[in-house]
């Protein structure tokens, strides 16, 4: 949104400018430069909040395009059929008529091209909230599209694997910012009540760009494939260029008047905003002198029991394979020997993933945390032993093969993940942390996840040589099962209660209601 300076008029009050004075005293006010369309002018701002965060969001689908893209590529890199712009090497393949060079892959150097992604998500996440604070939410987001951009380009011209990794590695820098930078971003624009729903968006539009990979895993062809990914962060920069910065940002670098006006533009023109303006001004006050240190996370007593727990909760969430079945799930279902075509089988596992991520917002909203995490640990362990089972029957010639019982379980598995063990961990960040401390937690458990994500991501090839397809499944159904047990007795309730409450579940004060007695005293006169 760009501002520009005009002399006093009645209109400009009844537009909702915002009051300032130049040097020799004359009142003026700042409006919308008319080039900017305003998208809420006959709102309440509600419209605008939800148009903002999908617009936001589009990051975190393109962060799901790139998870995906792994599903449909690698298969083709690993059969020689990946074909990218012609180069000079001793680990490419000239094909027939010249013009494209072949990539062919290990399946150790194909883990390598997944699992990278994640590991410049570590990299990407950890510094992401300090370069948002400093620089600006805004710029921080517009910037990202940058490298997303770039690594699609490497991936479509590189000559070798080794292009691939720094391809692979740039974006995953991307991703991994993208998950730290949006949420402050939403929780900055978004109204009380309408914050819970808006938080969800995130997840909501990364289960969309995963099936948006998946369907256009149907192209083929390496080219068109890097051509339909890198449209994402090119759509993202081009709408997110016309949204303001955030009030919270512009108002922590004293510019009143442009918080005043960005508050405006997602609250509503008529609306006033006068009293969030001295709540927003008197919070930007106290996180500036409550603010901490990362190692100051590590020392305080009303900090590490949260750490714990949100750590726990990333740890038993990635332990789960929800990466590995999303980065390979045409591969997986390959394994399976399925009769359905494998990029249908892939959309329709991602269609599910989609749907139920859509409906957890709901779920969020009724329900409490941890019957949804138990529900969905349980659920997801049930899921992954069921086709542990089918897979060892299978392998001894005692079933024959099905597509369905793959694909169902598979199929459940993301849903129950959806509806809890995926949201949720990242939801409770803003329930149990304070606010002074909840970036920095939320930037160091969001590494932590990143950190697991690589590591399970890498190492589930070589699991899979090393001890089948079946004990793998079987290892992590055993790891959902103890975060069942984690969330039982370490993980506390946090819908609707203060953080107070929460920090003396921590410590183990369990404060009782008081109840008042009323004793009824008879006075009898005596004559």
């Amino acid at each position: 949104m760009m501002l520009i300076s005009v002399e006093e008029r009645p209109t400009d009050l009844e537009a909702g400018g915002s009051h300032i004075e130049d040097k020799n005293g004359h009142s003026k006010i700042l409006t919308r430069l008319e080039t900017v369309p305003d998208i809420k002018r006959d709102t309440s701002g509600i419209t605008t909040q939800y148009i903002a965060t999908g617009i936001v969001n589009l990051g975190a689908f393109a962060s799901g395009v790139c998870v995906a893209w792994t599903s449909s590529a690698l298969p083709l890199m690993i059969s020689g059929q990946y074909e990218t712009q012609p180069a000079r090497s001793s680990d490419v393949f000239t094909s027939n008529n010249g013009t494209h060079t072949k990539i062919i892959l290990t399946e150790t150097e194909a883990s390598w091209v997944a699992s990278l992604l994640c590991l410049g998500a570590l990299f990407g996440a950890v510094p992401s909230g300090l370069i948002s604070e400093y620089f600006g939410r805004k710029k921080t987001l517009l910037y990202l599209a940058l490298p997303l951009v770039v690594s699609w380009i490497l991936v479509a011209s590189s000559p070798n694997v080794y292009g691939l990794y720094v391809g692979r590695f740039v974006s995953g820098v991307a991703v991994g910012a993208f998950s730290v930078a949006i949420p402050p971003y939403i929780e900055d624009i978004a109204e009380k009540n309408t914050l819970p729903g808006l938080a969800n968006f995130y997840h909501v539009h990364f289960a969309s760009g995963v099936l948006f990979g998946y369907i256009i895993g149907l192209v083929q062809s390496a080219s068109w494939l890097s051509v339909l990914c890198a449209s994402i962060p090119i759509s993202f920069f081009i709408g997110f260029i016309f949204l303001p910065e955030s009030p919270a940002y512009l108002m922590s670098q004293g510019k009143f008047p442009e918080a005043k006006a960005a508050l405006k533009y997602f609250r509503g023109i008529d609306n006033d905003v006068d009293s969030e303006m001295k709540e927003l001004k008197e919070y930007v006050r106290n996180y500036g002198r409550n603010k901490v240190t990362f190692r100051q996370l590590f020392t305080t007593r009303t900090t590490i029991k949260p750490l714990i727990v949100s750590f726990g909760l990333m740890i038993f969430q990635q332990m789960s394979g929800i990466y590995p079945i999303l980065f390979y799930a045409e591969k997986i279902f390959k394994n399976f020997a399925i009769s359905l075509n494998l990029p249908s089988a892939a959309i329709i596992l991602g269609f599910c993933f989609v749907t139920s991520m859509y409906f957890s917002t709901m779920f969020l909203k009724k329900f409490r945390r941890r019957v949804l995490l138990l529900i969905s640990f349980t659920l997801m362990a049930l899921s992954l032993g069921t086709l542990a089972m089918f897979y060892h029957l299978k392998a001894s010639n005692l079933s024959a093969h099905n597509t369905w019982v793959p694909l169902s379980t598979l199929c459940i598995f993301v849903s129950m993940y959806a509806v809890g063990a995926g949201p949720i961990p990242w939801l409770m960040l803003r329930e149990i942390f304070a606010p002074n401390v909840r970036r920095r937690a939320t930037a160091l458990t969001a590494g932590f996840h990143w950190f697991f994500a690589f590591g399970v991501t890498k190492l589930y090839q070589n699991l899979i040589h090393l001890v089948s397809p079946g004990w793998t499944l079987w290892h992590f159904a055993v790891t959902s099962l103890i975060g069942t047990i984690f969330v039982y007795f370490f993980v506390p309730e946090t819908k609707g209660r203060t953080l107070e409450e929460i920090h003396n579940e921590f410590d183990g004060i369990h404060k009782r209601k008081r109840h008042r007695h009323v004793i009824e005293v008879e006075t009898v006169s005596v004559h």
